[in-house]
This record gives structure tokens, sequence and C-alpha cells, in this order.
């Protein structure tokens, strides 16, 4: 038994030295782990009010009715119909996954891996809870990050809409091309889609993205955009109570519900996060004839000024969130504060029969932002960083050789604030 002990106190030596490092990173981890939960219990965040005040403190809890802030020893309970936007006081930091899940009302899902079985899209996220997503609130799946080369086909793609789901594959020179068929399932290496009759296997190596039929894009996006850290970007109907050390729970679209750590929320805006143009009084709007006729000119801008139309391009009556321009025309909206980015299809309407050059512009500010010259029947998406600007223009130019076949489809534009 003496050489038992002996040999016990050897392996110690003698004094337990052994298992000090094991003691020192133990220690080390449950310190950092409390200095975490500290930290994000006493959340430094910037509020704003909808009248322009704005609130500095730290974030103490959110309830149905109220957001509480911790000012000064002093608790300030905020309405939540008052409410703009919620910012950390200092912007945290992340890199987030290049793939992009979007769906109809407007949530971009930054996802470390997805996978589709059956009816259903399984998405694992960076550092937060994996989220179940039903197909048939699926828009898109982009698996690459964007590049000004490829992402006019990609948008425009997107804003043509159809019944059939579209696999976008990445040709040699940055060149798209389009398969339509229906997606059975989701791998992590491929996406499994049905062409008449016959299954086959893309490899997500050769792909753009996945944009899925049916989808009717952001046309009810939720009242709530909360940004994270790793780039999702949540529209939400709701947020559900929670205490000061979070997190922070979302109500989606389709009763999903997901939850965030408060320290990698980016910023909260509770104003809407999409706003459609067609669903906007314009500042100015204006139609020049080539020629000058007789008929009262209040007449001819009822008729051919730039307006919201209720019939999709190829003259169906469902109704649609576009507008329609005709040749020498021009409208212009006001940019409420807060937008960020404008976007939308452009080509041109299905009553075209012979299609003349015409040139495409985007005003921001008084300065062209964009502009494409069409010579046929191509169709091109697009969008635009506002910058904190206060005006925006589309004009439809005929240049020299007339105005007829110039009827042009701005398809589903709109301003987003994130």
């Amino acid at each position: 038994m003496s050489r038992f002990r002996n040999s016990c106190y050897n392996w110690l030596d003698f004094d337990g030295s052994f298992l000090l490092p094991h003691f020192r990173r133990l220690f080390a981890l449950m310190l950092t782990k409390l200095l975490l939960l500290f930290l994000v219990s006493v959340l430094p965040v910037r509020v704003s009010t909808i009248d322009g005040e704005g609130v500095d403190g730290t974030f103490a809890g959110l309830s149905e009715s109220s957001l509480r802030i911790q000012t000064t020893g002093t608790e300030v309970q905020i309405p939540v119909a008052d409410l703009s936007s919620l910012e950390p006081q200092q912007e945290p930091q992340g890199t987030g996954p290049t793939m992009r899940l979007v769906l109809e009302a407007g949530t971009e899902i930054a996802a470390q891996a997805l996978t589709l079985s059956g009816e259903t899209f399984s998405v694992e996220l960076r550092r937060q809870e994996t989220v179940s997503i039903p197909i048939q609130l699926a828009r898109s799946i982009r698996f690459r990050p964007g590049n000004p080369k490829v992402d006019p086909a990609w948008l425009a793609k997107i804003e043509e809409g159809r019944r059939s789901d579209t696999l976008a594959i990445r040709r040699e020179g940055d060149r798209l091309d389009f398969i339509e068929g229906l997606v059975v399932s989701i791998s992590a290496d491929a996406v499994r889609i049905e062409i008449d009759g016959e299954t086959m296997d893309a490899p997500i190596s050769r792909l753009e993205g996945v944009i899925f039929g049916g989808a009717k894009g952001a046309n009810h996006p939720g009242d709530i955009q909360i940004v994270d850290v790793y780039g999702s970007r949540w529209s939400a109907s709701d947020l559900l109570p929670c205490e000061a050390e979070g997190p922070l729970e979302i109500q989606l679209q389709g009763s999903i519900q997901h939850r965030i750590p408060l320290d990698q929320v980016k910023s909260i805006r509770w104003t809407g996060g999409v706003e459609m143009l067609a669903g906007m009084t314009p500042a100015i709007r204006s139609h020049r004839e080539s020629i000058e006729t007789q008929i009262d000119k209040s007449l001819l801008e009822a008729w051919f000024a730039p307006a919201a139309v209720n019939s999709k391009a190829d003259g169906s009556s469902e109704s649609t969130q576009d507008l329609l321009m005709f040749g020498r025309s021009f409208i212009e909206y006001r940019i409420d504060e807060g937008f960020q980015t404008f976007s939308a299809g452009v080509r041109r309407d299905g009553s075209v029969e012979r299609a003349t050059q015409a040139i495409v512009r985007v005003w921001v500010d008084g300065k062209v932002a964009w502009e494409k010259r069409f010579e046929g029947d191509e169709v091109v998406g697009l969008e635009l960083p506002l910058d904190q600007a206060r005006r925006l223009r589309i004009e439809v130019d005929s240049g020299q050789d007339g105005d007829i076949g110039d009827t042009f489809r701005i398809s589903r534009p709109r301003l987003l604030r994130s």
C-alpha cells in the first residue's frame, strides 16, 4: 500500500502541480462565459422613435407593449407603437456565409448549410439554432456571392416569376444558363431536379442558385426588420417578449419562430422594410409626345404618363405591383429616410410587337445611377445603393427613332431599408 501511495504522490508531483494547467484552463473558460453573459445582459443600445427622439441606455427587456431601456439608474419604457429603430452603440462584427435563402416576404437568411427533404428546408445558421422553412415560402437560393457580371441576369430571372422551378448554371465567362423543372431535394452537394419525368442530380459547385416557381415575392413584408451580424435580414411580423439577457425571439411568416442572441443583433427597424413604388404617390410624372397634337395635355397625361398597372406582362388580370411606362416619359418619387437600396426588373411590355431602340435610366438625386440601352426584348434586373438619397426618377428615352415599341414594364420596383 505504501508503494501505491508513493506512486500516486510521484504522479501528482507531491503538490498536485500536474492538475494546475487543467484548473487554469477550466477557470479561464468559466470566466469567459461569465464575462460574455455580463456583456450580453448590459447591452448598450441607441433607440430612435418615430418622432425623431433618441434614447441611449442598456437593453432591459421587451414586452408585448413596450421596450425597456435602463438609463442612468432609471428604467424608461417606450411604447412599441412609437419605436423606429434600435442599434447597439458599438456595432458588432462578424463574417457570415455566402449562401442566401430568400423567402417570399423578404427574409434573407445567411445559411451555413441547408438541405431540402420532402416539403421542408432545414437551415443551419452560424451560432444560431437551426430553423425549418416550408418550401412554399421560399423564393430563391443563391449559392454564390453576388457578382456584377451575373447579377443582372440572376435578378432579371427572379423578377420574371414562373410556375416551375429554375436552376441557374454558372458557365465559363460568368454566363448563366437556366433549366426548368421540379426541385425534388437538396443535399450538401447537389440539387435533385425532375425534368420531363427524369430525375438528375446537379452539383451545387456548378450552380449559381435555384429560383422556385409560384413564389409571389415580397409583396407583404413584415413590419419589423432585423439584421444580424452574419448578414441575415429577418422580416418579422412580431417580436416576442424577452428579458435583458435575451435571446431576441422573432415571429416570421408561416408561424415560424426564431431566436437570435442579443450580441448578434446589428439593427432592428419597426417602420417596415419594403416600399413598393406602385403603391406610392409620385412627386412628378410626365409624358412628352413626339408629335404635337391638339389633344388636351391633361388627357394625354392620363393616357400615357407612367402609372401602376393591374395586369401581368402576359395580359392576364392577376394583380401586380409593376409600373407601365411609354417612351419619352419619366416618374419621380421622394425617398423617406432609412431606405438603402432600390431594386426592380426592366423589360418591354408584352403588348409590344415591334421593338425599337430605347434607353431606360434611373436617376438618384439628379444623377444617372443606372442606364441600359434596349435593342430587343431582353429582361434586366437591377439593385442600386441609395446612399441617403431623397429623390429617385425612372426615365424611358426613345432616342431619335420614335417611340413606337418603347412601352416598358418596370417589374416590382421597390425601396429596401436593409
